[in-house]
C-alpha cells in the first residue's frame, strides 16, 4: 500500500519581509495591548479551557519595546485552538511615523513569520474539519492558505509583500497612487518556506535503547553529528561526539545521567545547523489517525503475516501496541538559518536542480517534488545507522555470542583486543565505536591499526551479541527505513 507523503510533513514555518499599506493603523486597531481601552475593533475568538469553561480572548497582542519597536503575535490559546502562530516584528520607525503629522506614508520594512507547529495535529482538529467541509477545495496549498486567512484576514490588515524592492521603488509607487501599488497583499502560500519537519511515528521504544544501539552500529561520530539528551521538563544534559567549531563541549557524560533522564536524541552538524535529526518520545494523540496514516507496521485488513511479524521481531502483540500511551518519533528538520545557510532552498536545489528564487508551500506540496520527503527521511537514517540498516531484520530469541569463541577464530592476541573493545562498549555507560576510535588515536595508536581492527569487528558482526531490547530497536529502525520506500 502506497503512503501519501503529505502525512509525513509536520512542522511548517514561513517568513517574509512585509510592509503595511496604511502604515500599520489597522493592525494596531485590531490588536490588543496592556492598558488599552477595548474599542470593539480587536480580533477576538472564543475557546474552552481545561475546566470546560467557555472564554473569550483577543486573537493578536501587541508588545512595545523601550525604543518603540513593536511585536504583534497571536495569543497562546489562539495557537492551541487553530494550530498556527503569527508574529510580526516592526522597527521603532513605524511607531514614529504613526505619531508624526505627515500625511505621506513611506514603506517601512517589517518581518513576518507564520508557524504551524504540527500540521498533523491541525488535520485532526475540529476547526480544520469545519473549514474543509464548508470551504475546502481539495488542493492542499489552497486549503492551508484559506484556513489561515479564514482565521486572520491578512488582507484586511493591509499587509503587503515587500518583494525585494528598494525603499525608493516602493515609496515612488505609494506616492504615485496608493490604490494601485505594483505589489500584492501577503498570503501564506506566497511566503518563503523557512522550515519543514518530516516525521515518522512508530511503536513505543525507549530513547536510551536507541542511544545504546548507536554504540554498536552506525557512523554518526565520523559524520560529525551531535548527540543531545533532553529532560522532559528542561534541557539538563548534553553529550557531543566530535567538537563544535564555534564553542567547547558543554557537558560531559556522567554516570547514569543519560540512561535515566534522556528522552530525546538530536544530531546536527554544528550549533547553527540547517539540518537537525531527532529521535524522541512522543505522546500519542489521535491514535487511530496516526496508525492508519503513517505508523510503519500498522496491522490492517487482518494481515496475518503482519501480526506474526510484530510478535517475531518486536516481541509485542497488536493489543499491547494499541494500549501504549506513547510512541517513538523519528524526525528530520530542515530550516533556513538567519544570516546562514538556507537549508530549505539548498535541499530543493540539490534534489531537483531548482533555480526558483523562493521556495513556498507550492513547492512542498507539489507532487513533482514529493520524493523529497522519502529521500530525506531515508538518507539521514542511513547516514546515522550505516549499512546495518539495509540488512534483514533479526528474529527475537536468538543465542547471544560467546566472546571466547573470538579467540579461537582470531588468535590469542587479536582476539583479546577485540574482546576488550567489546567490553568497553557494554552497559548503559559503555563507549560508542566513535568514542573508542577517538580514544585510541589520542593515546597514540596509529589510525591504520584502529581502522583495521574496527573493520574486523564490523565485518564479522562481533558487536551484534545484543540483548533483546537492542534487537527490537534495530528491527524498528530497519522497518522504518524499508517502509519509507512506499511513501510517494
Amino acid at each position: 500500500m502506497n503512503k501519501d507523503y503529505k502525512n509525513y510533513i509536520d512542522t511548517i514555518a514561513m517568513r517574509e519581509e512585509v510592509f503595511f499599506k496604511d502604515g500599520g493603523k489597522r493592525m494596531t486597531n485590531k490588536a490588543y495591548y496592556n492598558k488599552k481601552m477595548s474599542t470593539g475593533t480587536e480580533y477576538t475568538f472564543s475557546y474552552t479551557d481545561d475546566l470546560n469553561n467557555k472564554l473569550n480572548e483577543y486573537s493578536i497582542y501587541m508588545q512595545t519595546s523601550l525604543y518603540g519597536g513593536r511585536l504583534f503575535k497571536t495569543h497562546k490559546e489562539f495557537v492551541r485552538k487553530y494550530g498556527f502562530h503569527l508574529q510580526l516584528k516592526c522597527p521603532p520607525s513605524l511607531y514614529r511615523q504613526q505619531m508624526s503629522k505627515h500625511n505621506m506614508l513611506v514603506p517601512i520594512k517589517c518581518n513576518m513569520s507564520l508557524t504551524i507547529p504540527s500540521l498533523l495535529e491541525v488535520y485532526k482538529s475540529e476547526e480544520w474539519e469545519k473549514y474543509i467541509v464548508s470551504k475546502g477545495t481539495g488542493n492542499q496549498v489552497d486549503d492551508i492558505n484559506g484556513y489561515i486567512m479564514d482565521k486572520i484576514n491578512l488582507k484586511d490588515l493591509d499587509i503587503m509583500i515587500w518583494g525585494g524592492k528598494t525603499y525608493k521603488q516602493l515609496e515612488m509607487d505609494m506616492k504615485r497612487d496608493r490604490s494601485s501599488i505594483d505589489t500584492k497583499y501577503i498570503k501564506p502560500m506566497d511566503m518563503e518556506l523557512s522550515q519543514m519537519d518530516f516525521c515518522v511515528n512508530t511503536i513505543d521504544c525507549d530513547v536510551t535503547t536507541i542511544y545504546n544501539l548507536l554504540k554498536y552500529v552506525g557512523n554518526y561520530g565520523t559524520k560529525n553529528m551531535k548527540l543531545y539528551h533532553n529532560n522532559i521538563d528542561r534541557f539538563d544534559a548534553e553529550f557531543t561526539i566530535g567538537n563544535y567549531n564555534d564553542r567547547e563541549q558543554l557537558v560531559t557524560k556522567m554516570g547514569n545521567t543519560i540512561s535515566t533522564k534522556a528522552n530525546g536524541l538530536e544530531f546536527r552538524r554544528g550549533s547553527k545547523s540547517s539540518q537537525i535529526v531527532k529521535f524522541y518520545d512522543y505522546t500519542r494523540k489521535g491514535m487511530k489517525y496516526q496508525y492508519e496514516h503513517y505508523m510503519p507496521f500498522y496491522v490492517s485488513n487482518n494481515d496475518k503475516k503482519r501480526v506474526d511479524d510484530v510478535q517475531k521481531y518486536y516481541g509485542r502483540t497488536t493489543k499491547e501496541i494499541s494500549e501504549n500511551k506513547s510512541t517513538l518519533r523519528y524526525e528530520v528538520s530542515i530550516r533556513n538559518i538567519i544570516g546562514g545557510n538556507k537549508g530549505v532552498k539548498d535541499l530543493f536545489v540539490k534534489k531537483f536542480n531548482l533555480e526558483d528564487k523562493k521556495i513556498t508551500l507550492g513547492h512542498l506540496f507539489d507532487n513533482k517534488y514529493s520524493s523529497v520527503v522519502r529521500v530525506v527521511l531515508k538518507e539521514y537514517l542511513y547516514n546515522i545507522f550505516g549499512d546495518k540498516i539495509t540488512e534483514n531484520k533479526i528474529e527475537l530469541g536468538g543465542k547471544t555470542m560467546n566472546k571466547w569463541s573470538i579467540i579461537d577464530k582470531e588468535g590469542f592476541s587479536k582476539g583479546l583486543q577485540i574482546m576488550a573493545i567489546l567490553q568497553l562498549m557494554e552497559g548503559d555507560n559503555g563507549m560508542s565505536v566513535a568514542e573508542i576510535k577517538k580514544k585510541f588515536i589520542e593515546i597514540g595508536v596509529s589510525y591504520e591499526s584502529v581502522r583495521r581492527i574496527m573493520n574486523i569487528i564490523k565485518d564479522y558482526d562481533y558487536s551484534s551479541g545484543w540483548n533483546s531490547e537492542r534487537v527490537i530497536a534495530m528491527n524498528l529502525i530497519k522497518d522504518i527505513y524499508e517502509d519509507l520506500d512506499m511513501v510517494n
